[in-house]
């Protein structure tokens, strides 16, 4: 347990050391749009192309018709993009947060997976187990860890095109203190193809930042307790929801009416619909399902507020109830998937 609480302390000090080191940082990028404009507002429809350029997310979302055109962001925000200077009692926050977060994660994994069966650390590869569709979980893990690690860093005041990296590295970094705890679990061990995922996950992330094609696509996640997990808990079964991978579906979700509106100025209602395609298990886990869904492209909902616009999204990496066709094994038609 020392050793456990020594990495923990370690993985949470590189989040200040990190902030921390940029302080005094000139910013190379002051000139160019900052990361808060990919929320910001577009009245005016621009022609349609796919550089690869160092933009925000929100130059694909949103659109505010009721904005005038010489809105200016607030001083708060300006704060963000601009200073690129930590707050040090929100690093110091940052710091707290991370740590608790940390110790809460670390103790239910010791109670679901760790405790009791460790031994020497060691490698090995499950590709039979939840017919690889855990391979999944790792890239959204990888991905979704980036994202908070990203917003945490960026709101310390660091720049979003400094806390992305920050971001990617961080939530690596955590994914792979899992992935290394599994390896001295007898039971587990090590998994090359889950870090594999982990690294992928970080990596979508960062593509995603300066790729604009990628920002059309989002990765989501949905769950529904299945009939089963309360079956092996009875059993005696040491499973909870992170295994019950009969309740998971992993979607992409492509921004239709996003790509809609910027290629045929559709109206701006329109960039709200989603098509989603979906991965999940059947029962037993004895075959794969997969389906094809509406979702809800949050980051098009309307506000400026800066809390609005980090509420939606962080909703866009859920896809809530909607309807939705299994197209393998075979059609059935739900009205509301959940």
């Amino acid at each position: 347990m020392n050793s456990t609480l020594h990495i923990l302390l370690i993985l949470t000090l590189l989040v200040p050391v990190t902030v921390y080191s940029q302080s005094g940082a000139v910013l190379q990028d002051v000139n160019k749009s900052p990361m808060y404009t990919l929320h910001s507002v577009r009245l005016q429809p621009k022609a349609f192309s796919f550089p690869v350029t160092v933009n925000r997310f929100g130059t694909l979302h949103v659109l505010h018709p009721d904005i005038p055109e010489d809105w200016t962001m607030s001083d708060h925000v300006k704060r963000f993009s601009e200073k690129n200077t930590p707050d040090p009692f929100r690093v110091g926050a940052v710091g707290a947060f991370t740590l608790g977060t940390a110790l809460i994660i670390n103790h239910q994994m010791q109670n679901a997976w760790w405790s009791g069966d460790r031994g020497p650390f060691h490698f090995h590869e499950a590709f039979e187990y939840a017919r690889n569709i855990d391979k999944l979980g790792h890239v959204y893990g990888g991905y979704l860890a980036s994202f908070i690690f990203f917003r945490l860093t960026n709101w310390t005041g660091i720049s979003e095109s400094r806390a992305v990296w920050y971001g990617a590295s961080l939530g690596l970094l955590f994914q792979l203190y899992i992935e290394t705890q599994d390896g001295f679990s007898k039971r587990w061990g090590f998994e090359r193809w889950d870090a594999l995922g982990d690294f992928t996950g970080a990596a979508l992330f960062l593509a995603r930042y300066y790729f604009t094609p990628l920002q059309y696509f989002q990765m989501k996640f949905s769950y529904f307790p299945s009939d089963r997990l309360g079956d092996r808990r009875e059993a005696g079964w040491t499973e909870n929801w992170i295994d019950d991978y009969e309740g998971h579906t992993y979607w992409i979700s492509f921004r239709a009416g996003q790509l809609a509106h910027d290629l045929f100025d559709a109206p701006s209602w329109v960039r709200l619909l989603n098509i989603a395609g979906g991965w999940s298990l059947g029962p037993f886990r004895e075959y794969t399902e997969f389906y094809l869904g509406l979702d809800i492209n949050f980051e098009a909902l309307p506000g400026n507020n800066w809390l609005l616009r980090r509420l939606w999204e962080g909703l866009d990496l859920i896809r809530f109830p909607a309807p939705a066709i299994r197209i393998r094994p075979d059609g059935i038609w739900y009205g509301i998937y959940i």
